[in-house]
């Protein structure tokens, strides 16, 4: 054998990692009860996973439908008069019938901005039309969480408010076609003041550069149609930034080991700052796919290390960056399909129809939507 003939690339196990999607939306291990009320987050790895693998169709009709019935059971709507907490939660623990007076869990339910985002795409990947969401109260809920210096806490009491919850913010205006009251301006402002000396982005101010928060900032300007806000210039320094994150796989921050997540993280700032080209796609898919569980399927932030459906489902989307055979294209902004993406889209042309409709006065209300901004058309290039 030709000692330089090239070892075959290693070849992705669809229908294990599909089967293991699927093991987690029927049962989850106990190790997991401590994340009863992310159960929404986990939900969306599967779902969302399964669509990027392209293979939905493990689920059946009826199950596909007690998912979406699940995910409006954790819908919560404000009486009148009530604060504005709209939104999903993430567990059913306080979804208590006929609770006597004197416990007060209505004053404990409100929507968190990470599980409605996550229930929101979960409804969308799985072909629900949204109509019976309360996008209003959602938008309202959104708007409520918005601090002074424009970053968003996750829930309307009791929560830290920093770069995570601005992208969460962001992608369910965005989905929602309706930014209602958030100041997108201010928003920009603080992501504008969370860039740091080296021109990664922070999760709050005076913070350490995060791939994570960096790709929490940049789509969020991109959803909101404000990512002309940053300079060319520099856009280029947080492209060298995000580029020299990459070892084989990529880093979250310097001098870190690799983690197959941020193939997601990284990858998808560089497709939105259109700079993906500038890293090694030979070196990333090698990263990831000596993550890869080749006996119960699944991936590892780590080679050898436990899979879990978080590391799985962004080693995929990492792999359809890299245009996978087999693997669904993925929305980078919004980290979900572009099937998905496009069923978004038609959801909002028809909710546009409905807006145009003259109210009973004769007059066509006014809106506050602004079309999904995907602009990839500008090159970087860096020194």
């Amino acid at each position: 054998m030709d000692a330089a003939a090239e070892v075959p690339a290693e070849e992705i196990l669809f229908q294990k990692h599909a089967k293991y999607f699927v093991r987690f939306l029927n049962i989850l291990p106990a190790r997991l009860a401590s994340h009863d009320s992310t159960r929404v987050t986990i939900a969306f790895f599967a779902v969302s996973g399964l669509d990027v693998l392209d293979s939905l169709h493990l689920l059946s009709d009826s199950f596909r439908t007690d998912i979406v019935n699940w995910i409006y059971s954790l819908q919560v709507v404000p009486g009148v008069g009530a604060r504005p907490c709209g939104g999903i939660q993430g567990s059913s623990t306080l979804n208590v019938l006929n609770p006597p007076e004197c416990c007060g869990l209505e004053a404990y339910r409100w929507g968190h901005l990470a599980i409605t985002y996550t229930g929101i795409a979960v409804l969308v990947a799985l072909g629900d039309d949204l109509s019976r969401l309360d996008r209003r109260a959602i938008i309202d809920g959104v708007a409520a969480v918005q601090r002074p210096d424009g970053s968003f806490s996750a829930t309307i009491d009791g929560s830290e408010h920093d770069m995570r919850f601005v992208y969460c913010a962001a992608a369910i205006c965005a989905m929602l076609n309706d930014w209602g009251r958030v100041d997108r301006r201010k928003m920009a402002e603080y992501i504008q003041k969370s860039i740091r000396y080296d021109y990664g982005i922070s999760q709050h101010y005076e913070m350490e550069s995060h791939g994570g928060t960096t790709f929490c900032a940049i789509a969020a300007l991109e959803l909101s149609g404000q990512l002309d806000i940053l300079s060319a210039d520099v856009r280029a320094r947080i492209v060298r930034w995000l580029v020299f994150r990459q070892q084989d796989g990529f880093q979250g921050r310097p001098n870190k080991p690799v983690d197959t997540c941020y193939s997601f993280w990284i990858g998808a700032t560089l497709k939105i700052l259109n700079a993906f080209e500038l890293t090694s796609s030979k070196d990333n898919r090698q990263y990831v796919m000596s993550t890869q569980d080749k006996t119960v399927g699944g991936f590892s932030k780590w080679p050898g290390s436990h899979t879990d459906p978080f590391h799985t489902y962004f080693g995929i989307c990492g792999l359809s960056f890299l245009q996978e055979p087999g693997l669904q294209p993925v929305e980078p902004a919004l980290n979900i399909s572009q099937r998905a993406f496009q069923r978004l889209k038609q959801l909002h042309a028809v909710w546009e129809l409905e807006r145009e409709q003259p109210d009973g006065n004769g007059t066509v209300p006014s809106s506050s939507s602004n079309s999904i901004c995907v602009k990839r058309d500008v090159r970087v290039n860096i020194e």
